[in-house]
């Protein structure tokens, strides 16, 4: 797999996982606040990200 950015998750204090993403990546995906996101597991240490 070739390199991507990389990222540290957080726990903040009510016990959700927390991360951030790079501003390019956001700026290249055209997301902005309030921008909705899916998740879906795709194997044991991948997951796909949708924009919709």
């Amino acid at each position: 797999m070739g390199k991507g950015n990389v990222t540290t998750v957080y726990r903040n204090k009510e016990g959700q996982y927390q991360t951030t993403i790079p501003r390019g990546l956001a700026e290249a995906m055209g997301l902005e606040k309030g921008s909705k996101l899916e998740w879906m597991i795709e194997g044991k240490n991948t997951f796909k990200v949708r924009i919709l």
